[in-house]
């Protein structure tokens, strides 16, 4: 996947990645287990939003990442990480301006969400 220090982002590069939430409008994330995003063939998009599993179709148009079909698990982890949960998914449904910040994945709707690459097709500049 080729991407520069700042860059757009195309369907064809998020295919096959693997991204764990390190920020959210600049500060870290400190939580066990951070939200998860992964993006599969035809932009079919699963992950975990930090307590509850998700699936979604993913389309984008003009570097905006746009989910629809939403499925998810429906248990509670209390009312911070309830939050957090409900606000990456609206947000993702809404749709985010998708970029790439000095090799993250940058993710923008209301709040700015940065994702450091999990697997080593992600990683590859």
């Amino acid at each position: 996947m080729a991407c520069s220090s700042t860059g757009k982002v195309t369907r064809e590069q998020l295919k096959h990645s693997h991204w764990q939430l390190i920020q959210v409008d600049g500060r870290l994330v400190t939580e066990a287990s951070p939200i998860e995003i992964e993006f599969l063939d035809a932009l079919q998009v699963v992950g975990f939003a930090g307590c509850n599993r998700f699936f979604a179709e993913g389309n984008m148009e003009s570097e905006v990442l746009t989910l629809s079909k939403l499925g998810m698990t429906r248990k509670s982890c209390g009312n911070t990480l309830d939050s957090q949960e409900v606000q990456f998914l609206e947000m993702l449904q809404q749709g985010a301006s998708v970029t790439f910040v000095n090799s993250k994945l940058q993710l923008k709707g209301q709040q700015t969400w940065q994702f450091k690459a999990l697997d080593a097709e992600s990683l590859t500049n």
